[in-house]
């Protein structure tokens, strides 16, 4: 932080730029703290394109780490360690699924996709109807649910399946008893750590704990990942949009970043999995006048600020 006030100009720059309503001071530290370090990130990643790799189902566990998927893989296929091109959602959905895509349906449960995604043939927003207030999230049997529905509904499109697992909240029984650490106090928003990433930044969570409980995310995940392939047509291929930081420092500066901020290019959060399931045959894939669908906005804001987003 001694760095950071040493340069009360640009650091004031961004106070202002803040949203007054989340403008506490862990998420104003954070937030400096990646801007500051960022430019002294090295970039030497052979990154890949989503969107222009081969598949017919892509099957995205938001913020999965490759280390910690490999170590609880449930298939009988290797998970290839490759690197993404994005360190935070909204990057994964600029510079992969910002155009317009004809021949694919996007099943989500992250709102980012309604303010940043591209056109699709059809776009599945899981969770405006499928919300579990009381973990703050999309529970990944609902997302599959939908998916398998919408591939029903469309078998000659593209799937993208987008889960919020293992992303923070943590709905598995460590995280549950570990709500505290995060970003909810006795059912209500803590508006001084917003998220659980403030809370180890400031170093007021167990991060053994943290840990624990998003390894245990993922676990709690993978049953439903496995109902969707095990019933989808066509090349499946599961993967993650990026991975997520622990303190680590990422440039030469004596700063360490948590959670998944964009705009860093570090190996250890870009690593993610890339499982290419068996196949019988593959889907007959065909294009179609993409359609908008409608999102309330402000329920979208609500619900990325659960997500710990904003």
């Amino acid at each position: 932080m001694i760095i950071v006030l040493s340069l009360p100009e640009p650091l004031m720059s961004f106070v202002r730029w803040f949203p007054e309503e989340f403008s506490t001071w862990s998420v104003l530290k954070r937030e400096a703290k990646t801007r500051f370090v960022r430019p002294f990130v090295r970039n030497e990643i052979d990154a890949i394109s989503f969107v222009d790799r081969d598949w017919d189902s892509l099957v995205v566990l938001d913020a999965c780490r490759y280390d910690i998927f490999d170590e609880h893989n449930p298939f009988e296929r290797e998970a290839k360690r490759v690197h993404s091109n994005a360190s935070h959602t909204g990057d994964f959905l600029r510079r992969n699924f910002a155009d317009s895509y004809p021949d694919t349906v996007y099943v989500t449960a992250s709102p980012q996709v309604a303010q940043l995604g591209g056109e699709f043939a059809h776009v599945e927003h899981v969770w405006q109807d499928d919300w579990d207030e009381s973990e703050r999230t999309v529970l990944p049997e609902k997302v599959t649910d939908r998916a398998l529905e919408l591939a029903d509904r469309f078998p000659h499109k593209r799937l993208v399946v987008h889960y919020m697992q293992p992303h923070f909240p943590f709905i598995g029984p460590t995280g549950e008893n570990s709500h505290s650490q995060g970003s909810f106090l006795n059912g209500h928003r803590n508006r001084t750590y917003p998220s659980v990433w403030e809370r180890l930044d400031a170093g007021e969570a167990d991060i053994e704990l943290v840990r624990d409980a998003y390894a245990e995310n993922l676990e709690v995940a993978l049953p439903a990942v496995e109902r969707l392939v095990d019933t989808l047509d066509g090349k499946s291929v599961v993967t993650s949009d990026h991975g997520n930081l622990y303190g680590k420092r990422v440039s030469p500066l004596p700063v360490r970043l948590y959670g998944h901020p964009p705009g860093i290019p570090d190996p250890e959060l870009t690593a993610v999995p890339w499982v290419e399931l068996p196949f019988e045959s593959r889907r007959d894939i065909t294009a179609s006048t993409t359609s908008a669908a409608e999102t309330d906005s402000g329920r979208t804001q609500e619900r990325l600020r659960a997500l710990g987003y904003v």
